[in-house]
């Protein structure tokens, strides 16, 4: 593993009546695009991304990269972290590998692979250090799941009662985050590309399954790309029509209920949107192909803040991260 320490110089951009600074970056070490992000805490994200590219930052600021040759040709859709020295990354594509990092991204161990012809895993979440869950697109009619309950170490298949799926529908790998894992034992997943946009939802962990329709956008190449959840009640997901990325319409949908129920908002974000994130406090921001945009009052009303695109985002307290194509990278601190 060829390891790389890069130190970044950081401008200073803040067009919004200095409510939002946002510093674009631009690595000139690696062309990889970026997808899997992770925030351990404030100062300890992680990110992950296409031609075996993995890097990390214990400080905010200064990124480690690790670049390991035999990764060169999967595509690390989505990471997960436990601290500085555990990760966990997983590809997507035709096949899925998973692996694992006990010291800080010196080395992986491979811990789950699986070539079943139409396996495309979308990505994974965790509700603790040990328990966590994995989807891929259906197979069969029935999302495939996998869960491990040692922290990565090891992963079976989740064989419950999972409803079966709608022609054409599927989820979305844009980000990772068309699943999360919330509290103790819930879980929601959002699909797309079918004649429904719907969540899955378990409140123990996978052991059973409710499904419920929503009103984003439905069809080919439309629906629910990522969700996040800012308490046990109050979730948002966003997504649209990543090929009719222009359209806001129905890129946004809202839930108070605990996902049993979902509504638009009074006003939505600009057009396709690939990943949501929120801290604490209810603040949220979203990121696609048209810019970022954020929300103060729990999804219900938008405000566009930059045109630059980038593909996730993370958001811990008042500061955040954003990652896209060609190495771009930009941090975000909400005044």
């Amino acid at each position: 593993m060829k390891r790389l320490t890069v130190f970044i110089c950081y401008l200073f951009v803040s067009p919004y009546l200095f409510s939002q600074i946002i510093t674009p970056i631009t690595s000139n070490f690696f062309k990889t695009s970026m997808r899997g992000l992770y925030n351990v805490d404030e100062n300890i994200i992680w990110a992950s991304g296409t031609g075996g590219v993995v890097m990390k930052t214990m400080n905010n600021k200064d990124w480690e990269t690790f670049f390991n040759p035999k990764f060169q040709l999967l595509d690390f859709r989505d990471i997960h972290a436990f601290n500085e020295n555990e990760a966990i990354i997983m590809s997507s594509g035709d096949g899925c590998e998973i692996y694992k990092t006990k010291d800080g991204g010196k080395t992986w161990l491979k811990v789950y692979e699986n070539k079943e012809k139409g396996i495309f895993f979308d990505g994974m979440d965790f509700w603790d250090n040990k328990n966590g869950i994995a989807m891929s697109d259906p197979i069969n009619e029935e999302l495939y799941m996998i869960e491990t309950k040692d922290g990565g170490e090891t992963w079976q298949k989740v064989t419950s009662n999972i409803p079966k799926t709608l022609k054409g529908e599927a989820c979305f790998a844009a980000s990772g985050t068309s699943i999360k894992c919330v509290g103790d034992s819930t879980v929601y997943i959002g699909t797309g590309g079918g004649e429904q946009s719907r969540v899955f939802m378990s409140f123990n962990r996978g052991k059973s399954w409710q499904v419920v329709n929503t009103p984003m956008r439905n069809g080919e190449a439309s629906g629910i790309y990522a969700l996040t959840f800012i308490d046990d009640k109050n979730g948002v997901a966003v997504g649209g029509n990543y090929i009719d990325s222009l359209s806001s319409v129905g890129n946004c949908i809202i839930t108070s209920d605990g996902g049993k129920s979902w509504r638009k908002p009074k006003k939505s974000p600009k057009g396709y949107q690939s990943c949501v994130a929120t801290n604490k406090n209810g603040t949220l921001i979203a990121c696609g192909s048209l810019g970022i945009d954020i929300s103060y009052d729990k999804g219900n009303n938008w405000k566009h803040i930059s045109n630059d695109a980038y593909h996730s985002c993370v958001l811990n307290n008042n500061k955040g991260w954003l990652v896209g194509k060609n190495g771009k990278m930009a941090n975000i601190t909400i005044k």
